[in-house]
């Protein structure tokens, strides 16, 4: 007799979410296990299977469709998302080869029942097949455009690894967290790489600073704890709250204006000494931390990125003092999103120069290219794939 398995249930709503829907992974995830009541325990079997299922997909589709004997992925979307659910029961989790069948048959309509059984049954008998985590082609060949095939591989294994936690001290401070997380008053949750530029801005205090693309605050907060007067603007009122809670709680709200502003649209008093714009980008330096990037993103949507950041930028150099600096950074692993748009950036806008980095050490050396950017790898260590450019305002 089978029985209900809610779990497996939410997990095939998640993943319908982000391969239907195209809905990032956590707001699926928050979203759905809210809806299902799940108990901690259960919820995190849920992170965790959805998690196999997308780092591993291009894998255990190659089972699926072999076990299938089809050439194509099994139609409907949600009669291939149980399998791959259930594929990832069976070769990558310690799940009862009888609870992964059942869990997943229980779930299939009346008329592929018989198929997902035979399909399971099928990849039981393949355990053991080694199986890697691995991403889409569309996505690994711009990588190899951009890098050469041996810096390509090594992104793409580095970026299916799980991502460790960073915490930014408001004294400066950058340390790695493992296991339960537990921020003292002082701290926040940053990335290396996000850490990174303002870091490397120089001393900011008594300067005036605008904060483009804000939310949720982890670089406004390293510019309030180093004494800049900065504006935070950010187009997701959502976002800001959560901005507004975290500069509350580090005791940092003080000579901070913050903004719900469409940037295309708004229009500073005055300009400033820095202007720092975190652009919006495919975010796929972050993969580790985001499998679902891969799948919710398109080589249309980067396109369409880059043409926002470019018009982001030509807006951002109008707020910079004459002599001031424009630091403007992607936490992705394009060039096009990247290098590509600092050049086209300079081509198109005379008198303006890159400048070096005002604080910068031996080793952060090493990540400067040639041109003078700073480009990070997620291959480099516990950070993000990120980049960084300081740009400088004609005097």
């Amino acid at each position: 007799m089978s029985h209900d398995y809610p779990s497996r249930r939410c997990a095939l709503k998640v993943l319908q979410s982000v391969f239907e829907d195209r809905q990032t992974l956590d707001h699926a995830l928050r979203h759905t296990t809210e809806k299902y009541e799940l108990s901690s325990q259960d919820a995190a079997f849920v992170h965790a299977l959805c998690g196999f299922v997308l780092r591993y997909k291009p894998s255990l589709q190659g089972l699926v469709n072999k076990a299938a004997n089809r050439k194509k992925d099994p139609d409907p979307i949600r009669l291939n998302l149980l399998l791959l659910i259930g594929a990832a029961q069976i070769h990558l989790m310690d799940v009862a080869d009888h609870a992964a069948v059942d869990s997943t048959v229980t779930l299939a309509d009346k008329p592929h029942k018989g198929l997902v059984n035979a399909v399971l049954r099928r990849l039981i008998s393949e355990k053991g097949t080694s199986l890697r985590p691995s991403l889409p082609s569309w996505l690994y060949k711009t990588w190899e455009a951009d890098y050469g095939d041996t810096i390509a591989k090594a992104i793409a294994k580095a970026s299916a690894q799980t991502a460790p936690t960073g915490i930014t001290h408001k004294n400066g401070d950058w340390r790695l967290a493992e296991g339960e997380i537990a921020l003292t008053p002082d701290e926040w949750v940053q990335d290396f790489a996000s850490h990174m530029p303002v870091h490397l801005s120089g001393n900011v205090e008594g300067k005036r600073v605008f904060d483009l693309c804000a939310a949720p605050g982890g670089k406004t907060m390293q510019l309030a704890a180093a004494g800049a007067k900065i504006t935070a603007v950010d187009l997701s009122e959502k976002r800001l709250e959560r901005l507004r809670e975290n500069l509350n709680r580090t005791q940092l709200s003080d000579n901070i204006e913050v903004v719900c502003a469409d940037l295309l649209k708004w229009q500073p008093e005055g300009q400033a000494d820095v202007v720092l714009l975190d652009a919006p980008c495919s975010a796929t330096g972050t993969i580790r931390r985001h499998p679902d990037l891969p799948y919710i993103r398109t080589v249309k949507d980067i396109k369409s990125l880059v043409s926002l950041q470019y018009d982001l930028l030509n807006r951002a150099k109008k707020w910079v003092k004459a002599g001031g600096i424009l630091m403007y950074c992607t936490c992705s692993l394009q060039k096009d999103e990247g290098e590509r748009q600092v050049e086209r950036f300079l081509q198109q806008n005379k008198g303006w120069k890159r400048a070096l980095f005002p604080a910068i050490n031996a080793q952060w050396k090493e990540w400067t290219t040639t041109e003078g950017d700073i480009r990070l790898l997620p291959t480099y260590g516990s950070m993000d794939g990120f980049f960084i450019s300081i740009l400088r305002a004609p005097s």
